[in-house]
């Protein structure tokens, strides 16, 4: 969802001059629930767990676009405008999207604080390195003395935190897709969804197939899978504990 601002000052600059609506969308739990997964598959990569924006992407938390949008009113569209983003959404999933995205301005809003930034400092140290080398399974990929070695001294604590939940993608998603037992293709994905696959190729050529036929078969590569599926297992305790430990890697 990069350039989401760009957009609201060019396609949506009519809007500026306009009164917003006064009946504040009322977030649905629920729903910002499957927003969360969705942003997380699609949007954290470019605008950070926060929403709050990276070097990739805007702040969502403060763009005009995202402060008018009312069940995905201007999202919906604004998503199907924009290049290099999830078009295709249907229109439940976007107002899940929407759901949580006004559920973090809330949480924003509710929650500033621009002298003393929140403790995340409350686990138990050793709590935390049992956890990364059992229950986790963080070891399985991670060391603490290899490619996390001083990562306490390279982050301050919050963004520690946030980078250990929703760590960025360090190079495009791989796809292969099977078509038949003698026969795959493999490249970068373009873009996949329930109905149709596609990648390009490392000649450059771009493939797409239908996902309804049978003999298709599509296995992504997607080395942060580990990582969005503890999502749904971490308890905060488990976060606090392991942030602790991840911070004494000095």
């Amino acid at each position: 969802m990069r350039r989401l601002i760009a957009l609201a000052l060019g396609s949506f600059c009519n809007l500026w001059g306009q009164a917003g609506p006064y009946e504040r969308q009322e977030v649905d739990h629920a729903a910002a629930a499957q927003g969360r997964q969705i942003y997380t598959q699609f949007c954290i990569n470019c605008h950070g767990a926060l929403a709050k924006g990276t070097e990739q992407g805007p702040d969502l938390i403060r763009s005009p676009l995202v402060l008018r949008d009312r069940l995905g009113d201007q999202l919906g569209p604004a998503l199907k405008k924009l290049a290099n983003h999830k078009s295709d959404l249907t229109q439940p999933q976007v107002r899940d999207l929407t759901h949580f995205l006004k559920g973090q301005v809330e949480a924003t809003a509710k929650n500033r604080n621009p002298v003393t930034p929140p403790n995340v400092l409350t686990g138990n140290l050793e709590a935390g390195r049992a956890y990364f080398n059992g229950t986790g399974k963080c070891n399985m990929c991670h060391s603490a003395t290899g490619d996390l070695a001083g990562v306490g001294l390279k982050y301050n604590p919050v963004d520690l935190q946030q980078r250990f939940l929703f760590p960025r993608r360090s190079r495009p998603l791989q796809v292969t897709v099977q078509t038949s037992v003698d026969q795959s293709f493999t490249g970068t994905l373009e873009r996949i969804d329930d109905f149709s696959v596609a990648l390009r190729d490392a000649s450059g050529q771009y493939r797409s197939w239908p996902r309804n036929v049978r003999n298709v078969k599509v296995f992504l590569n997607d080395s942060l899978t580990a990582h969005t599926e503890m999502l749904d297992v971490y308890t905060d305790q488990d976060i606090h504990n392991v942030v602790r430990y991840l911070e004494s890697l000095k």
